[in-house]
Order: C-alpha cells, then sequence, then structure tokens
C-alpha cells in the first residue's frame, strides 16, 4: 500500500466492491439481517454446499460485513455491526433506483401481489394495527422471529401456514410480511391463503426497514440479535 499513490484509495474501496459483486455473498447480507445463523443453517437456507458458504463467509469476513459469535456450542455468522444492518436497505434501494431490470422486476412482482390479494403501506398498517383491526402474521422462520419481529406480529412460518389457517380470527383484516419486498415467502404464504378464500394483505417492508423507520420491533425472551428494541 503506497499513501502518496493517488490510486490507492480507490484500489482499497474496489475490494470491497470485489466481495459485493456476488449474488450469493449478498444473499447472505440479506439472510443475516435476519437473525445470526450457522454455516450449516446458512448452506440449508441457500440450498448451497456448506463448503461454498463458508467461502463467502470469509470473504465477507475479511472487509468485516460479517463477524463470527458463539451461539451455545456452535459457531454462528451474524453482521458485523448495525451500520451492516443500516446499509443494506439502501443498497438494495440505490440498486432498484440505477437498474432498469430491477425496476421491472418490482413492477412484475407487484402486478403479482396485487391479483394475489394487494399490499399494504407502512403508514395504512401503523394505523390499522392502533386500532386494533388486523392480525398480523411474520411468516418467516421462527429463529427469525424471535431474533426480531413487528411488534403485534404472530409467528405463522409459511411451513405451518395451511395447519394453523383456523386460528384466523373471522372478523379482522389479515396481513402477512416477510424479509422484504423481494422475499418470496409472503407470495407463497398469499397463495396458500387465497386457496383458502382468504384475502391477505402483503407488507412489503423488512424487520430493517421497520428499525430504520424508528417504528416498534420485539424479541422474543433471552434471545439476543442485532435488532433492537424501541
Amino acid at each position: 500500500m503506497n499513501p502518496n499513490d493517488p490510486n490507492t484509495p480507490y484500489a482499497l474501496m474496489a475490494e470491497l466492491g470485489h466481495v459485493l459483486a456476488s449474488q450469493q455473498r449478498l444473499r447472505l447480507i440479506h439472510l443475516l439481517c435476519q437473525c445470526d445463523r450457522t454455516v450449516e443453517e446458512l448452506a440449508e437456507a441457500m440450498k448451497e454446499p456448506m463448503a461454498n458458504v463458508s467461502h463467502h463467509l470469509q470473504l465477507l469476513k475479511k472487509v468485516r460485513l460479517v463477524a463470527t459469535r458463539r451461539m451455545g456450542r456452535h459457531i454462528a455468522y451474524g453482521l458485523a455491526d448495525e451500520t451492516v444492518r443500516n446499509f443494506w436497505p439502501l443498497y438494495r434501494d440505490f440498486s432498484v433506483d440505477r437498474l432498469l431490470e430491477l425496476q421491472l422486476l418490482k413492477g412484475a412482482l407487484a402486478v403479482q401481489r396485487g391479483k394475489r390479494g394487494g399490499v399494504v403501506e407502512r403508514k395504512s398498517l401503523v394505523a390499522l394495527l392502533k386500532k386494533n383491526a388486523v392480525v398480523l402474521l411474520d411468516v418467516r422462520p421462527k429463529e427469525e422471529y424471535d431474533a426480531g419481529h413487528l411488534s403485534g406480529a404472530i409467528s405463522f412460518p409459511l411451513g405451518e401456514l395451511v395447519h394453523r389457517i383456523k386460528e384466523l380470527p373471522a372478523d379482522k383484516m389479515v396481513v402477512l410480511y416477510c424479509r422484504g419486498p423481494y422475499c418470496l415467502l409472503g407470495d407463497m404464504a398469499q397463495e396458500q391463503l387465497a386457496a383458502h378464500a382468504i384475502n391477505a394483505l402483503r407488507l412489503e417492508d423488512s424487520i430493517v426497514d421497520w428499525i430504520n423507520a424508528g417504528l416498534p420491533v420485539k424479541r422474543s425472551r433471552g434471545h439476543k440479535s442485532l435488532v433492537n428494541e424501541n
């Protein structure tokens, strides 16, 4: 490293850009925004070989985007700190602003969600929650719900949804959310509910979007994560 070379700072910044230039590594950051996970859990979630996932995690760790933590007898990976958590939605939304393909994808998803029941905006949901007019379902895996969930949400993992439909109150609107605007868990949940004649609205916010908006989130008792309670 030559401090007198005008190219040096940009070469160093390019190292971070190189690490981010991978769909697998970006998806790992996305998943770790939900909760800490072991390599085995991440490999299962991504349907990728453990060796590949471990390699990607090491590269992310090298540039201090992720860090390792003790989880019982296991070593888990999580975001290095809250600045990484804050960075992710900014990068995601900046990408939408710049990439026509992402704009088209976002539009296509909006059309599909409109046919399945529609979406609800953050401001409208906050008002509905205050009126106790909705039942809010978190369709992510239980461990993600435990790490941090929207205040008032009920854990309804996608795999349990059909078997628990009778638990849904008939006198309230159903709203569901998952990991954010490009997560397909919510779309599959909408389809399953529609097949049982239940019209569910989709919130496209992720838990990180909710936190960054200064809205209340909760976590299960005794659970440690980067998600702060308001």
